[in-house]
């Protein structure tokens, strides 16, 4: 199990690799590095290595061919399992839409994967200004909605506030034209 930030860092990269952002420029990997530095920015833990390999790990299962075992062998049960919960269900998302989707597994995910979730949504508010005007009216409300069922339906961590805290913010900036 090694959890050196470059190792996860160049494991992470290898996997996405010829995978692009939204605007089909920027190289996939600069994503989960953003999460990764948001994680780092709003948590402290004994576990921050973890979490922050998780972090840049959260897509793999979801995006690349990379099983959960080999999660595991690399980087160990704890990491493995917080990118498990941070990969959608499709079938779920589907079935249920995504933002219903996403509102009932946050409110199941460990204290861990919430604050990977919370920083994955930021960095994507961050970087809505490459989405179209309908896609970003879309992220806000469906943000909106989800970190407001958040705030009713779950205890949350003061890191998990203060990333909620921050996504508001950056809601209110965020441009609609």
């Amino acid at each position: 199990m090694n959890l050196d930030y470059d190792y996860v860092l160049k494991y992470a990269t290898q996997k996405h690799a010829g995978q692009f952002r939204a605007d089909g420029v920027t190289p996939y990997i600069c994503h989960p590095i953003k999460v990764a530095e948001l994680v780092k920015q709003y948590k402290k833990s004994s576990k921050l290595d973890h979490i922050i390999a998780a972090a840049l790990l959260h897509d793999t299962l979801e995006d690349t061919y990379t099983s959960y075992r080999e999660l595991i062998d690399n980087f160990g049960e704890i990491v493995a399992s917080i990118v498990i919960e941070l990969t959608t269900a499709d079938y779920m998302s589907d079935l249920v839409g995504k933002s219903n989707y996403l509102k009932t597994r946050m409110c199941i995910m460990s204290p861990y994967a919430l604050v990977v979730k919370l920083a994955d949504r930021l960095a994507n508010i961050l970087d809505s200004y490459n989405l179209t005007p309908e896609k970003r009216v879309k992220l806000k409300m469906d943000t909106i909605e989800i970190v407001d069922y958040l705030e009713k339906n779950r205890e949350l961590t003061n890191s998990q506030k203060t990333l909620i805290a921050e996504i508001r913010v950056q809601l209110d900036k965020m441009k609609m034209d």
